[in-house]
């Protein structure tokens, strides 16, 4: 152990050392890449000394995108399916949650600080702020256009602010904070202890909903949360429930990135309808940085849901379970095996990422809510039981029991992964230790020669020629580049037109899809029905003459068959849903098709480079080329963002009866047409306020392109008139610094060896 500590010293000096190399640079340094390389040190001790710590736990990250089924996950493995881990009111609401073993349960709950909750507040009041200002603009408008307001100035059409991610979730903290009963700085920056007279489990569950419930008084306040739980399972190891990689809340998604840091073993979960997709792989390089995790367990979440999607192509349960297996594996093969080899061209520094997902195929495809229908079969909830009504109806004839459903939950492959995790921690923990000195060899190497560029770029500006020279070709690239304004104006037109024409087709075909929704099938069928004969008898007694005469009606009961007709409401209720679950496959299929940005940035770049002759001699490429590449990786678009879930509760909140006869069937037909009326304007007006952001954020982007691109330009233009001020003493100063990262990043391969 002492002979680890001194090598984290050594390792530390060592860093140092290396940023004090630079530091006799100032002008030449670019202040952020200088900045990384001395912070390594810090993070490097941090990850180190954790590794390291005696007796330790075996940590666990469960890491995914928002949304993904984590908790369930979690829920289903850990606790025997019960709602231990309270799924969040929003993703806003998610809190970080570590999971460890305790004889005795307790918990801590952590809130934002003073200084983390008076950015998410001005954040807020931005927000509001903006939208205020755009309505007001917006009435100015409209009240313009139709004449009630004679103004002799033209009134433009106000934008719609598009706000940013971290900027809408902290409204929601925000409006969540104000509708809540206590005074928020009395919570701030502080940790609040349960336990006590906590006697179970259960009971510690009970008394966390006011922090984490979905809807908990305090949770939109809380930042991260510890449970010590008395389970067997927890013995050894301690769980990391991250709130989503794509987390809004920046402060939260740093602290997030922090833990993963000292995670020795990930389990990243990926919905099965999107696995792995391109939001997955970008999350997972930008979020688990060069740690050295080696141990990476690859999950396929919601396998129920691609079974209810792609049922119809199999004719049995039996062929369609190894089939969608088989697919959904080897599409992860090809998505891992695809960015490794853009990786390995781009030389990004995440390839040991890369062979650690490589190694974690084929991929444990799960479903949380079959597992807990399994175990839950007699004591199942009402949204539990839906789901096992939709299944049974897949293939006629066939019920799925718990056996099945035990199957298809594949939690056996799980349990069997973590179990070799635990029988492999004191192996995984020795490694832990080498896997960091050299993932942090592999960071600094990386950085280096980022900083290695960077240099030879200016270096080369140098050389080229005198200031009057180098401002000669920097105005005529500026000068080729705003003339040819028009031809980048056009891919940016192109994509927009291509954009509007794809949203309103696809509007188009789903207001065609509802309009099957709203046709309800009466059917025929067939019942006994009983029904009574009279008669008249004798009712007159023998002894009796006053009797004799007297008569009395006798009724027998009769069966008949009666047909009739009658509309089944689980079926409108099913179809209904089964729209909206499709719309929301259809959406998210189409906004990956409808802004393919990669395609988007190489055509611009094709744009420019077209202005230039690249067989000229007297043209150096990297004068363009290096500034065109930063500004179009500045390019950001919004995807289409819509959650059409809460519309499945609408639905089913219409109707409580499962079959309707005669008039009942006209009123159950008018219900179905209103509901699905409101359903599709609700999706018109999220899809309209999806097209706007695009629409808006292209039209920003095409505006600020250009500037950008001559800006970077311009900026090397500036930093070659400083160094030209002293050329001899700016040369050395380069060939120095370039001397110096040679040796070094030479030595970082060596070492990361």
């Amino acid at each position: 152990m002492n002979s680890n500590n001194k090598q984290i010293d050594n390792k530390i000096n060592h860093i140092q050392q290396l940023a004090a190399h630079y530091n006799d640079f100032p002008k030449a340094m670019d202040n952020t890449l200088l900045n990384n390389l001395q912070n390594l040190a810090q993070t490097f001790a941090q990850d180190a000394k954790n590794a390291l710590e005696s007796n330790r736990l075996l940590r666990i990250g469960i890491v995914g995108q928002i949304k993904r089924g984590k908790s369930s996950f979690l829920n289903s493995l850990l606790f025997s399916s019960q709602d231990v881990l309270p799924k969040a009111a929003t993703p806003m609401t998610a809190a970080l949650t570590r999971i460890r073993y305790a004889d005795k349960p307790s918990a801590s709950v952590s809130f934002y600080s003073v200084k983390e909750w008076q950015k998410i507040t001005e954040r807020a009041e931005k927000v509001l702020r903006l939208d205020s200002e755009y309505e007001q603009a917006r009435a100015q408008y409209k009240s313009a256009q139709t004449g009630q307001k004679k103004t002799a100035k033209r009134i433009e059409r106000p934008l719609r602010p598009d706000h940013a991610e971290e900027d809408k979730a902290c409204l929601e903290l925000f409006n969540m904070v104000q509708n809540s009963a206590f005074e928020v700085s009395d919570y701030l920056g502080k940790t609040q202890q349960i336990g006590g007279e906590v006697s179970s489990n259960r009971d510690l569950v009970d008394r966390l909903h006011p922090y984490v419930g979905a809807q908990g008084q305090f949770t939109p306040i809380v930042k991260s949360t510890e449970l010590a739980m008395t389970l067997e399972g927890l013995q050894g190891i301690e769980v990391v429930d991250t709130p989503g990689m794509n987390d809004p809340i920046i402060s939260r998604g740093r602290m997030t990135q922090e833990f993963l840091g000292q995670c020795d073993v990930i389990f990243l979960l990926s919905a099965c309808g999107q696995f792995l997709d391109m939001h997955d792989m970008q999350l997972l390089a930008q979020n688990i940085p060069h740690k050295g995790i080696d141990e990476i367990v690859l999950i396929g979440s919601m396998f129920d849901s691609v079974l209810l999607d792609e049922y119809s192509q199999y004719a049995t349960i039996q062929e369609a379970l190894p089939a969608l297996t088989k697919k959904l594996a080897d599409q992860a093969k090809r998505v891992v095996q695809k960015t490794r080899q853009q990786e390995e061209q781009a030389n990004s520094g995440q390839a040991y990422l890369m062979k650690a997902l490589e190694k974690a195929l084929p991929p444990i495809f799960i479903s949380a809510r079959c597992f807990d229908i399994a175990n839950k079969w007699a004591d199942l909830n009402e949204e539990e039981a839906f789901s096992l009504e939709r299944l049974n109806s897949l293939y006629q004839g066939f019920e799925f029991s718990p056996e099945v459903l035990t199957l298809i939950a594949n939690f056996a492959q799980v349990e069997k992964k973590l179990q070799a995790v635990r029988d492999n921690k004191q192996s995984i923990l020795d490694e832990r230790f080498e896997q960091i000195i050299r993932a942090n060899s592999s960071e600094i190497k990386h950085l280096l020669s980022t900083i290695q560029a960077d240099i030879e770029q200016k270096r080369d500006n140098l050389l080229a020629g005198d200031i009057a020279q180098m401002e000669e070709k920097q105005s005529a690239l500026v000068k080729k580049i705003e003339s040819g304004q028009i031809r980048v104006k056009a891919v940016f037109e192109k994509q927009t037109i291509q954009l509007e024409r794809n949203l309103i087709g696809l509007k188009n075909s789903i207001q065609q899809d509802a309009q099957a929704v709203k046709r309800i099938d009466s059917q025929t069928g067939a019942r006994e029905e009983a029904y009574e004969v009279g008669r008249e008898e004798s009712d007159s007694d023998w002894y009796n003459p006053f009797s004799w005469g007297d008569t009395k009606t006798v009724y027998s009961t009769h069966y008949r068959t009666v047909n009739y007709t009658y509309a089944n409401v689980h079926d409108a209720v099913l179809k209904l849903e089964d729209f909206v679950l499709e719309t929301q496959t259809h959406l998210y299929n189409a906004s990956s098709q409808f802004l393919d940005l990669d395609r988007f940035k190489e055509e611009i770049k094709q744009a420019v480079k077209d202005l230039f002759d690249f067989s000229d001699d007297d043209f150096d490429p990297q004068m363009i080329l290096l500034p065109l590449g930063n500004a179009v990786d500045r390019i950001t678009i919004p995807s289409i963002q819509l959650d059409l879930e809460h519309h499945i509760n609408t639905i089913r909140e219409q109707f409580d009866s499962t079959e309707v006869e005669g008039d009942e069937i006209a009123s159950l037909r008018n219900e179905q047409a209103r509901v699905v009326a409101l359903v599709i304007k609700e999706i018109v007006i999220e899809m309209d306020r999806s097209k706007d952001n695009m629409l808006v954020s292209l039209s920003e982007e095409q505006e600020k392109f250009i500037p950008a691109l001559t800006k970077d330009l311009y900026d090397s233009v500036t930093q070659l008139k400083e160094d030209l001020k002293n050329k001899e003493q700016s040369l050395a100063s380069y060939e120095k610094i370039l001397s110096q990262l040679s040796k070094d990043i030479v030595e970082q391969s060596i070492a990361k060896a």
